[in-house]
């Protein structure tokens, strides 16, 4: 019963749901949300760093997983119907496109990211299924086969680099992480004598799919709704990248070095680690990829960001005070590290 706790990780998707469904200023219910209630609690919530008590059932955490992929797709669906039927008019429509974005980033991308990891092709399907509504397949390969391979290196386009902004690692990571998982895929497949080109090529394959579903919505729904469906996915694959950024802004390594959980930011506040189905213990998820949410520990060795993963949000958007706050913590293991 300790699992219900990642509940909280579906509250976003009810939210915005229901302000879709309803319409008018339900849609504000989100947005106060996750823009103030989350960043918040964040702050005022002290870190709680026990590790799980239950690791082995796995009734509840896979549950939640299912929920959070079912909700994302119909939080997307209600979006597209509620501006189609006009239920959602006027300054309400850009709302409830930042409402249904704010879960396809928080949750939708999210429960994604756990369900490529697991080993089982059903999982892993779901888990593509919830990237094809964001515009963003490709994540499954560059960050199964390249990020995790190479994070920290400069051969990783998702390590945040110190002193690079959130805005200039977004605009160098997107397109470096989609020509880096195109590559990955054509290397592969020239290893096993097929075409790179074809359809077998998992990034061409996965981008047919986002172009027929685009096309399939235009066609029927009209370019209007096109243009919502494809600015929530927009707003969703920044939030994405704004996780990649402060999971490892600065910690680097060379290529030939292990990596070890001092090379990933992690935080213990509850409200980050249960709504993000605990992302933000990230250290140990990159020690084993497969390990499953909710059985991840902290590490006293990792860097600890100075919040949660929505305490932080306004401060990144400020590279100034980021890196005020977070060069000084970096500069200070880095002498440490000297001394031993």
């Amino acid at each position: 019963m300790k699992n219900l706790k990642y509940l909280l990780s579906l509250l976003p998707a009810c939210f915005a749901l229901t302000g879709n469904i309803l319409g008018g200023n339900v849609i504000f219910l989100n947005l106060f949300y996750n823009f103030i209630g989350l960043v918040l609690l964040d702050r005022i919530w002290k870190e709680n760093k026990r590790d799980p008590e239950d690791t082995a059932e796995k009734l509840i955490p896979n549950i939640i997983l299912l929920l959070s992929s079912l909700l994302h797709t119909l939080v997307i669906l209600s979006l597209l119907r509620g501006i189609y039927l006009k239920q959602i008019t006027g300054i309400y429509i850009p709302l409830a496109i930042l409402s249904t974005a704010l879960n396809s980033g928080i949750s939708g991308i999210i429960s994604a990211h756990e369900m490529i990891h697991r080993k089982q092709k059903a999982w892993q399907g779901l888990g593509i299924w919830n990237l094809l509504l964001v515009n963003y397949a490709h994540f499954y390969i560059e960050h199964i086969k390249v990020h995790h391979k190479w994070v920290g290196t400069q051969r990783d386009a998702a390590t945040a680099r110190f002193g690079e902004s959130i805005y200039a690692f977004v605009w160098r990571t997107i397109p470096g992480q989609f020509i880096s998982a195109f590559t990955t895929e054509v290397q592969r497949l020239k290893k096993e004598n097929k075409n790179g080109f074809g359809i077998q090529n998992f990034v061409l394959l996965s981008l047919a799919l986002q172009f027929f579903i685009c096309g399939f919505i235009a066609t029927l729904l009209g370019w209007k709704l096109l243009f919502a469906y494809l600015l929530q996915s927009l707003i969703a694959v920044f939030l994405l990248e704004y996780v990649n950024y402060i999971e490892h802004y600065g910690l680097t390594r060379n290529e030939d070095e292990k990596y070890s959980a001092e090379h990933a930011w992690q935080s213990d506040i509850p409200i980050s680690r249960f709504t993000l189905i605990e992302l933000s213990r990230h250290s140990d998820h990159h020690l084993k990829a497969s390990k499953p949410y909710h059985t991840l520990v902290s590490h006293h060795e990792s860097p600890v960001l100075p919040s949660g993963y929505f305490g932080v949000f306004y401060v990144v958007m400020l590279p100034p005070l980021w890196f005020r706050l977070v060069h000084p913590i970096l500069e200070k293991r880095a002498k440490e590290e000297k001394l031993n």
